[in-house]
């Protein structure tokens, strides 16, 4: 496993310290931040470590939490890089900023000087890493942000993937908290009631922590108004949120079994029973997953792809191909990406499900074919002019039902 692995698990395991640091920025007892803890670490997404979700999660959490404590500069910062972790941190900021006017509304009733102030320390902060990582990326790769939204887009209006509404409603909602579904009532989840108790806690005495409500909504909106194709891990941030939510209406059934049961022995044991019913599907499920857990399954078929291309082909070489992570960072070719993330000529052609525009325009020295992703570029292969121009030279394993074949063009 690399090293996006292990930060990804740091950051897993450094949320719940978040709470307890930030305890009373959140008006949470230490036990209530310990059991919030234990619902992040229980609720882990096994299969995306190694991606930016958690280390998006920490960031979210840290914002807010530093926010509430009145390290306004600090927040700033914190938004800049939550904002280069993943494009969708800028509403955050927007969040920060209505909740920084709110708040002072309501404690001095009118907006002067002080508050300009604060708003200037966020945004100084935020500006602080954006300049410093757009110096470095106008340098190195001669763009300052990749063209991800754009080619999301694109791949949204070409209509071959689904899109994010229809995801989230009629695939990834009903598969939120399955351990607490009923065998014999799967439409009955106990995860969602617990959640919606959490919500009803939020609304009723935890005002603060409607910033994670009010961004998610921002979220939401902003990826169906957008159009984007949707991808498995578009889900994580809402998931994310409604994790703290059920996190929270635990927190609400037993300070409810504190408040019904006069004696405080009986009262805890009814909340340690109703806990060990709660961390025990959370818990074991994770564990379970984490056993079997050997990485990214692609991982040691596209690593070894990357040795290939280090030892066979020159730095000043291009190569293309439609999933371009492990190539742009283990090798050191040109890397002709043909889903349009990293050149924005080739977007407008995929909006229009031509993904051989950029092969042919580009004209790129090696390609990479594997007849699993015929759906996008099957239209390269079998034109005649590629096999007057290419010729195979390697077959690799691929981590999908096909073999990856490497060709080269003609000089």
């Amino acid at each position: 496993m690399n090293i996006a692995v292990y930060l990804s698990a740091l950051c897993w395991a450094g949320i719940p310290w978040i709470f307890i640091l930030f305890h009373k920025e959140w008006g949470l007892k230490d036990w209530e931040a310990g059991i919030i803890g234990l619902v992040v670490i229980g609720s882990g997404w096994i299969a995306y470590l190694g991606m930016e979700a958690y280390l998006f999660a920490f960031l979210l959490v840290l914002c807010f939490s530093v926010f509430f404590r009145g390290h306004y500069r600090l927040t700033g910062f914190l938004l800049g890089l939550l904002f280069l972790t993943r494009g969708e941190g800028i509403l955050v900021l927007f969040v920060v900023l209505i909740l920084s006017g709110m708040r002072y509304w309501q404690d001095y009733h009118k907006i002067d000087i002080a508050f300009t102030r604060t708003i200037l320390h966020i945004i100084m902060g935020f500006i602080i890493p954006v300049l410093i990582w757009s110096f470095y990326s106008y340098l190195t790769f001669s763009v300052i942000l990749p063209n991800t939204l754009a080619a999301k887009q694109a791949q949204g209006q070409n209509g071959l993937g689904r899109p994010f509404l229809q995801r989230l409603i009629n695939e990834w909602l009903p598969s939120w908290g399955h351990q607490f579904s009923l065998k014999r009532f799967q439409s009955v989840n106990f995860w969602w009631i617990v959640s919606l108790i959490g919500i009803y806690s939020v609304i009723r005495e935890r005002r603060r922590w409607l910033c994670f409500i009010g961004w998610i909504i921002l979220f939401i909106s902003g990826y169906i108004l957008l159009g984007i194709s949707a991808y498995s891990w578009y889900q994580l941030p809402i998931l994310f949120v409604m994790q703290l939510l059920f996190a929270l209406g635990v927190l609400e059934i037993i300070s409810q079994f504190i408040r019904f049961f006069k004696s405080k022995l009986i009262s805890w044991i009814f909340s340690l029973v109703f806990l060990s019913l709660i961390f025990y599907p959370l818990f074991y499920s994770t564990i379970m997953y984490s056993l079997k857990y050997k990485g990214d399954y692609r991982g040691e078929s596209y690593t070894n792809l990357c040795q290939w291309l280090r030892n066979n082909t020159s730095e000043n070489e291009s190569v293309a191909f439609i999933e371009i992570g492990y190539l742009g960072y283990f090798t050191e070719n040109r890397i002709i990406d043909l889903a349009g993330l990293v050149l924005p000529k080739i977007v407008k052609h995929v909006a229009q499900r031509d993904f051989a525009w950029g092969f042919w325009h580009y004209k790129p020295d090696y390609y990479i074919y594997s007849p699993d992703f015929d759906w996008a570029l099957g239209a390269i292969i079998s034109d005649e002019r590629f096999h007057q121009q290419y010729s195979p030279i390697a077959t690799l394993h691929s981590p999908f039902k096909n073999d990856f074949t490497i060709y080269k063009r003609a000089n």
